[in-house]
C-alpha cells in the first residue's frame, strides 16, 4: 500500500468522524455504496477520481485534502499558508466588488429635487 493511499484512509474517516457520519451515511451523501466505502478505508480499493470527488464534497473538502499526509497539512499550516489565503480573500472580495460596481450601471443615482 502507497503512502497516497494511507493518506486517504486516514483523512477519510477522520473527514468522516468529524462529521459523524457513519459508512452507509457517507456513501448515501456521495452516492457511492456502503461495501465500497469500507473497501477504501480497509485499503482493498482506491477510489477513481470522480469517486474522489464525490467524496470530497460529502466531507465538505476538498479532494487534495484527503490525499494529504501529516507533512504537507503542518506544511500548509504554517505562516506562508496564512499569506496565501489572506490574499486570496482579498483578491475575491475586491472581484466581487468589481462585479457590483459594473452591476450598478454608473453609480447610485441622486435624485434632483429635495
Amino acid at each position: 500500500m502507497t503512502d497516497l493511499h494511507r493518506n486517504l484512509i486516514r483523512n477519510l474517516k477522520r473527514s468522516r468522524g468529524k462529521l459523524g457520519y457513519s459508512q452507509a451515511e457517507l456513501a448515501e451523501k456521495a452516492d457511492l455504496s456502503t461495501g465500497y466505502i469500507g473497501e477504501i478505508e480497509m485499503g482493498r480499493k482506491f477510489p477513481a477520481p470522480e469517486a474522489l470527488e464525490r467524496l470530497a464534497l460529502a466531507l465538505r473538502t476538498k479532494a487534495y485534502r484527503l490525499l494529504m499526509g501529516e507533512e504537507d497539512v503542518r506544511e500548509w499550516s504554517g505562516p506562508e499558508a496564512y499569506k496565501a489565503a489572506i490574499e486570496e480573500i482579498r483578491s475575491n472580495i475586491n472581484s466581487h466588488f468589481d462585479e457590483l460596481e459594473k452591476g450598478q450601471d454608473g453609480g447610485p443615482e441622486t435624485g434632483g429635487e429635495g
